[in-house]
């Protein structure tokens, strides 16, 4: 072996040092047993073919994208554009979606939340609709044929003095209990119609208990204060123009009571109202 190697270390005239340094070195790495670098080559393989999905499947030398930064919050919320119209887009809103100012919410009709300068429109709206003139003519006829007060007497022009008491007294309830009692207190002064998805006789307590049970602006069970103190108030200012004879607690607490019955009324009338029309094909079920 050692003849082998002087042989092998032999140097050449006509060779090159880089070569003959170069063939002494693989030679002590064979004679020694280390691997040479001919031998640690690793193989290269032929490249695989590309399966449908490994466009999509990460690698492991594949490099990740930095995280994408979250959104920030916003100060107003976004709203939903309708593109129907792609020149002009309006705000899409929500399915029965109930108009700011109405008095009282069908079933299933969403409400808007109210401020209390919306609740003073309300109420001042609320005086001139038809339902109000309706409830002033009611109570009018009502007192003069019981001969409740105020006792205005039985001819022809104390009717049109009844009349004229009641429309007083109805424009004060609705003063008082909306547009000053409501935002004192915070409550909601709107009527929520149940609607046919409850029975008849919780219909018929919840509408004949909202003269005294409410909810408030938050929208949790109260009592009905606002209205309470609304028609409290009216009542006593009744001594301004009622008569003499009518000028007493008993006939004020007599008025105030039947306001309050005339209001329990004026619940039912528009809790079952719908349903009445739609039983008799007068209107469409929504």
């Amino acid at each position: 072996m050692s003849h082998t190697l002087s042989h092998t270390l032999t140097i050449h005239p006509s060779r090159s040092l880089a070569s003959h340094l170069l063939r002494a070195i693989l030679v002590v790495m064979i004679a020694t047993g280390l691997p040479s670098p001919a031998m640690t080559a690793e193989p290269v393989s032929a490249p695989q073919p590309l399966l449908s999905g490994d466009l999509l499947r990460p690698t492991a030398t594949s490099f990740s994208l930095p995280t994408a930064p979250s959104a920030k919050p916003q100060s107003k919320p976004v709203r939903l554009l309708s593109l129907e119209n792609p020149d002009n887009p309006q705000p899409m809103q929500p399915a029965h979606l109930a108009p700011l100012h109405m008095k009282y919410i069908p079933a299933g009709w969403t409400a808007q939340p109210i401020t209390p300068h919306d609740k003073v429109l309300l109420g001042l709206k609320d005086l001139v609709s038809p339902l109000d003139a309706l409830g002033m003519l009611t109570s009018a006829g009502y007192s003069f044929a019981l001969k409740g007060e105020p006792n205005y007497g039985t001819n022809r022009g104390a009717f049109g003095e009844t009349l004229g008491a009641a429309a007083i007294r109805e424009t004060t309830e609705g003063i008082f209990t909306d547009t000053v009692f409501a935002p004192l207190l915070h409550e909601d002064p709107r009527y929520y119609v149940e609607g046919t998805h409850y029975g008849f006789f919780h219909r018929f307590a919840y509408a004949g208990t909202r003269e005294i049970l409410t909810r408030t602006d938050s929208g949790h069970s109260s009592v009905n204060g606002a209205m309470i103190l609304g028609y409290a108030a009216s009542s006593a200012l009744s001594y301004t123009y009622y008569p003499k004879i009518n000028k007493n607690f008993d006939d004020t607490a007599a008025t105030m009571g039947g306001s309050l019955g005339g209001a329990a009324i004026g619940f039912l009338v528009s809790e079952f109202s719908d349903s009445v029309l739609q039983a008799l094909h007068l209107e469409k079920k929504q």
